[in-house]
C-alpha cells in the first residue's frame, strides 16, 4: 500500500467547519487518510497580549474538540493550534507539513457574500496544495 493521503482540516468550530468535517467523513478512510485538525489563533493587537492569548487558546481548544467529535472516519487525529492570520497560517502549515489536501468550511463573511468566505478565498488563491471548500449545506 502507498503513502497515506495527508489532509489538513482547518477549523474554527463553526457550523461551516463542522459541515466540512462531516463531508470529510464521507470520503476519508482509516487505511489511506491521515487527518490533522488545524485551528488558527488570532490575537487582536489592541487587547492585552497575555489575556488575548489565553482566550485564543480556549477558543482554539473548543474548536478542535467540537470538530474532533464529528470526525469518525479516521482516528487517531492530530490536533494543532497555531498563531497567525488564518489563511496564511493554514497554507503555511499545509506546505510545511507536505499535506496533500486542505479542507475547510465556507462561512461567506466577505464581500463575495455567499460565494466564498474571505479565509477560504485567500487559501484558494495562495495555496499550491489542492483545496476543498465545503458549504454549510454540504452535510
Amino acid at each position: 500500500m502507498g503513502k497515506a493521503v495527508s489532509v489538513i482540516l482547518a477549523t474554527d468550530g463553526s457550523p461551516a467547519a463542522l459541515a466540512a468535517a462531516r463531508w470529510l467523513n464521507r470520503f476519508a478512510a482509516p487505511d489511506w487518510t491521515h487527518i490533522t485538525l488545524l485551528t488558527v489563533m488570532t490575537i487582536n493587537s489592541a487587547d492585552a497580549v497575555e489575556d488575548a492569548l489565553d482566550e485564543a487558546r480556549r477558543r482554539a481548544e473548543r474548536a478542535l474538540e467540537r470538530t474532533e467529535q464529528v470526525i469518525t472516519c479516521c482516528p487517531p487525529i492530530n490536533t494543532v493550534s497555531v498563531i497567525g492570520t488564518p489563511a496564511r497560517a493554514i497554507v503555511d502549515y499545509a506546505v510545511h507539513h507536505q499535506a496533500d489536501l486542505i479542507v475547510l468550511g465556507r462561512r461567506g463573511h466577505s464581500p463575495l457574500g455567499n460565494l466564498l468566505g474571505s479565509v477560504s478565498f485567500a487559501v484558494i488563491q495562495h495555496s499550491p496544495i489542492p483545496v476543498t471548500v465545503v458549504g454549510s449545506h454540504d452535510k
